[in-house]
């Protein structure tokens, strides 16, 4: 595939170590603040936490919502594409399930 294929580059993104759990918590819980999500994927560090964050904002995958309050709070969501993306999650789910018992093994 190409460099800049856009599968190849959501693909990168989301082939990283937590990606995937960190997505998966959002799906589930909703709206969740640092230390809720370092809970919920359980042996992740503060530091690979906060970069996967980062990642996933810059691509729009999901939002980060800072409130003007003492001491400061800030909640992680899903965007709208970051829904989508999950959605086809389900597709592929189902895609695999139907898939399983045909054929080789893919892995």
């Amino acid at each position: 595939m190409e460099k800049d294929c856009p599968i190849n580059n959501i693909m990168s993104v989301l082939s990283k170590k937590w990606t995937l759990i960190i997505l998966y918590e959002l799906n589930s819980n909703g709206r969740r603040r640092f230390n809720e999500l370092i809970k919920g994927a359980n042996g992740i560090s503060a530091r690979t936490l906060s970069k996967r964050l980062k990642e996933l904002e810059k691509i729009d995958i999901i939002k980060r919502e800072s409130f003007r309050e003492i001491p400061p709070r800030v909640e992680y969501s899903l965007s709208s594409s970051g829904k989508k993306l999950v959605e086809c999650f389900s597709y592929l789910g189902k895609w695999a399930e139907k898939w399983k018992n045909k054929g080789k093994k893919l892995i």
